[in-house]
């Protein structure tokens, strides 16, 4: 039998680096602006200097390697058991399965195979053994499919082909895995890549207030699974509240100290500060862009003989050369 398990608070470091790399292809889109009230804390060390612990409901300590370690970790001690012994099912099992299938390469020997095998039941029980074992065969299929089938897609171009590329890889996985298992181990990034684009596009509608979007983006926020606001601090009810009623408040015309004092109240005075600090920089990159690209259109009137090396020069004279690439970005951005 397979529990599909909620994630438990001591697992979200590992649950948002999970899915922050399953959202790989969603880096080009511009995130809502948002007031992150905290932050997920650091994994807790285990006491082997390569592995980390996670403790979850299950009767034992769930334990993956460290990133950058090399200390090994038996695959059975990867995977989390229920009280009697029942595999749970989790984003954290993706993770397992990330490690093992690396490990294992393209084209492993029938003794790492073997090894394998070993180790997982003789760390498992038998039902729990042969479940992850199968788990394992059919993730190695679904990496091998997702790897051919990225091989003959061009880069998404528009948030439609994005969408599209998103309900191809979610039907590969329906390929590979039963419906509660599929969601299970990428339901939650599939919920998040979803909540991403809908988010980018009201955010890119010119037909809406900034109030309204505001309006919008935090009903999709209410409309996600737990485990999103979970693994992202920033899409929780509480910053969700605070972004909406930050809108509202500009709307009725209140002032940057009034906006300061409502973030205190939500974030404390600490956190509200660096907040503030971070809209003002934020402001004066934005007059900066705006005053750079009022030059380029001008600029670019006059029909210059090199018109991307021209508008190269003028970039450069209004950002150093540490802030260019994230100038680029910005402003390919801007034009979407």
């Amino acid at each position: 039998m397979i529990t599909v398990d909620r994630p438990s608070p001591a697992r979200r470091p590992l649950l948002a680096a999970a899915a922050c790399a399953g959202l790989a292809a969603l880096v080009w889109l511009a995130w809502p602006s948002v007031d992150p009230v905290d932050l997920p804390s650091a994994p807790t060390a285990a006491g082997a200097a390569g592995a980390s612990t996670v403790t979850g409901p299950g009767s034992r300590p769930r334990v993956l390697p460290v990133p950058g370690s090399s200390e090994p970790v038996d695959p059975a001690r990867m995977f989390d058991l229920g009280v009697a012994g029942d595999l749970r099912v989790d984003l954290e099992t993706k993770t397992a399965l990330d490690l093992i299938v690396a490990e294992l390469g393209d084209n492993p020997s029938a003794e790492a195979l073997a090894k394998l095998e070993r180790s997982l039941r003789g760390g498992l029980p038998r039902e729990a053994a042969e479940q992850v074992l199968a788990m394992v065969q059919s993730y190695r299929g679904y990496t091998q499919a997702l790897a051919r089938s990225t091989a003959l897609q061009r880069p998404p171009q528009t948030p439609e082909e994005m969408r599209q590329l998103l309900a191809q890889d979610a039907a590969l996985r329906r390929q590979h895995f039963d419906a509660a298992t599929s969601n299970a181990l990428f339901g939650v990034q599939e919920a998040y890549s979803r909540y991403t684009l809908d988010a980018q596009a009201i955010e890119s509608d010119p037909r809406l207030s900034a109030v309204e979007k505001a309006r919008q983006i935090h009903a999709l926020r209410a409309a996600l699974p737990g485990e999103v606001a979970e693994l992202e601090p920033a899409l929780s009810p509480k910053a969700s509240e605070l972004a909406l009623r930050i809108a509202e408040l500009r709307e009725r015309g209140g002032t940057e100290a009034q906006v300061q004092a409502l973030r205190t109240q939500y974030m404390g005075s600490d956190a509200a500060s660096s907040i503030g600090e971070m809209d003002a920089q934020n402001a004066q990159w934005a007059e900066r862009h705006q005053a750079f690209r009022q030059q380029r259109d001008a600029l670019l009137a006059t029909s210059p003989a090199d018109p991307q090396a021209a508008v190269e020069q003028l970039m450069a004279q209004h950002f150093s050369a540490e802030e260019l690439p994230g100038a680029r970005a910005y402003d390919q951005q801007a034009k979407r």
